[in-house]
């Protein structure tokens, strides 16, 4: 008898593991990536935000082969051009490069935009004479020769303010790191051309010029590290 039980069992077993096979293995618990999955992507620190004009500042390039001898030249002292843009200035953009902080002044239009640039003790607003102090051990007044007159009514931002005098359009926080600029606000815009405020940790040279691109005229501000 005991010898018919123990054949009886083996062959269930037998059976049972011929018909149904392994267990398959258990679902992954929701939420839980599968083994095959693909990591995903590591991101780094975000720029900071944008001012009130700006689009936050534009990412660092390093030095080129050259070195930083291309700040050999730059001056601080005035530098000027005269000619008067008539479209509006509508955005100022910040950027740093291996060897200088770079401001750009976007202007909707072709036609050349003068510029007059000038270390002072402290920046006035152009029109009322209201001072518009920026912190470093420098402020840089920046004037371009193109209106900014409340809003941009030429199609970038219609009916948007372009800032207010004293806007901060880069803060202290944003430009913490930066090797030259420190902060830069509006001054206003008068007669037809816009004034603004760069603090810079001291007076270090500059330089200043204007391109074309893609129709639209760009006055670039360079101050070297």
């Amino acid at each position: 008898m005991r010898t018919l039980l123990i054949t009886v069992a083996a062959a269930v077993a037998l059976a049972l593991t011929t018909g149904c096979g392994a267990d398959p293995p258990p679902a992954p618990r929701p939420g839980a990536p599968a083994s095959s999955s693909v990591p995903a992507p590591v991101t780094g620190p975000q720029p900071p935000g944008p001012g009130p004009m700006g689009r936050g500042p534009m990412r660092t390039a390093p030095p080129g082969p050259g070195g930083c001898g291309i700040t050999a030249g730059w001056t601080t002292g005035p530098q000027e051009a005269g000619a008067m843009a008539p479209e509006a200035l509508y955005l100022v953009r910040a950027g740093r490069h291996g060897c200088f902080d770079r401001l750009v002044f976007d202007v909707n239009g072709p036609e050349e935009a003068g510029y007059a640039l000038r270390y002072t003790d402290v920046v006035t607003a152009d029109g009322s004479g209201e001072p518009v102090p920026v912190a470093g051990g420098a402020a840089l007044e920046i004037v371009v020769r193109a209106p900014a007159l409340g809003y941009d009514s030429s199609g970038h931002a219609p009916g948007r303010l372009l800032a207010a005098v004293g806007d901060r359009l880069y803060t202290t926080d944003q430009l913490r790191d930066w090797a030259a600029l420190r902060e830069v606000r509006f001054a206003g815009s008068f007669e037809g051309q816009s004034a603004f405020a760069a603090g810079v940790r001291e007076r270090l040279p500059f330089r200043v010029f204007t391109v074309l691109d893609d129709s639209y005229r760009r006055v670039v501000v360079d101050v070297a590290h």
